[in-house]
């Protein structure tokens, strides 16, 4: 069998690179961001394209928390079936929500393709797999209420999940055509060299230890260094550290562990996955989708904290 580092695959395989030297200095600037993973690094990215002087202020590396190791899922919208949402929300918000969310893969495929990201993108949708009879039940019902918001997702036979997946095992699946893959730390740092192209300060190994207000803006302590900015964005998540004034984020914890095999024979890959196609497993508790290196990693080195909103 063919060699493979042990590790984190996302590291082994990345392609994107971007240099975040530490904070050096003392900066005056419009936004200041703490946290580099997807929410921040795409948020310097849009600043910085609307002109504004941002700094980014990460206290690690680049993608180090859950962005740049997640299972890679670009996923349509929550796994709250819409009526809960709605019932939950309201009709007016919780449509609104549903709207957003739908519309979130276009959004990330569409940064890949204008900032140029390689991060093995594949927009080929996603199955949500039923293992029971029960799913199967479970995914008709999401079927009909999906439809019924303007989800373009389709409702698949045990047939025709077991031609898409190269497995017997299911007894249908829900197929969401807007849906994907990426490489998460690739994209990750892909974001973030765009930010740093459109203008933007990227810091890394740079710990925030203290925000205040200062005058109309705020004060940002990091390395040594002062950072004065008009506006703050938090984006720390669940890895968040170094200060709890004036406020700290929750978050819940989820554990999780990830495995990747070696490189699969070319008849093995014709017949597992052949479009290409994340899987999550409904009530199963597996997410599967094909990675071009196809390395394996030990999922020990991967972080089991996820914030509230992810």
């Amino acid at each position: 069998m063919e060699e493979f580092p042990k590790g984190n695959l996302w590291h082994a395989s990345v392609s994107e690179a971007v240099v975040a030297p530490p904070l050096d200095g003392d900066l005056d600037v419009e936004l200041a961001v703490i946290g580099g993973g997807f929410t921040g690094c795409a948020a310097a990215l849009e600043a910085a394209r609307r002109g504004a002087s941002v700094a980014l202020l990460e206290a690690r590396e680049i993608g180090h928390g859950g962005s740049g190791r997640n299972v890679g899922l670009v996923n349509a919208g929550l796994w709250l079936p819409p009526d809960q949402i709605l019932a939950q929300m309201g009709e007016t918000e919780g449509r609104r929500l549903i709207e957003v969310l739908g519309g979130a893969p276009a959004r990330v495929f569409g940064l890949i393709e204008r900032e140029g990201i390689a991060c093995e993108a594949t927009r080929n949708g996603t199955l949500h797999l039923a293992h029971a009879a029960s799913g199967a039940e479970d995914l008709a019902s999401r079927h009909r209420q999906g439809n019924r918001v303007g989800a373009p997702v389709q409702l698949l036979d045990a047939a025709e999940t077991a031609r898409r997946t190269g497995s017997e095992a299911f007894h249908g699946a829900l197929l969401d055509p807007r849906a994907g893959t990426v490489q998460p730390l690739a994209y990750c740092r892909g974001l973030a060299r765009a930010a740093q192209a459109a203008g933007a300060r990227l810091h890394g190994s740079t710990k925030v230890t203290g925000l205040s207000r200062s005058g109309n803006g705020w004060e940002v302590r990091a390395g040594g260094h002062r950072v004065r900015a008009g506006a703050v964005l938090m984006a720390t998540n669940a890895y968040h550290e170094g200060f709890s004034d004036p406020f700290r984020p929750s978050y819940v914890a989820v554990h999780y562990s990830q495995f990747a095999t070696a490189p699969l024979p070319e008849e093995m890959r014709a017949r597992i996955l052949p479009g290409g196609r994340g899987l999550l497993g409904y009530g199963a508790g597996y997410v599967l989708f094909p990675h071009g290196s196809g390395r394996a990693h030990d999922p020990r080195r991967h972080g089991r904290r996820r914030g509230a909103g992810r």
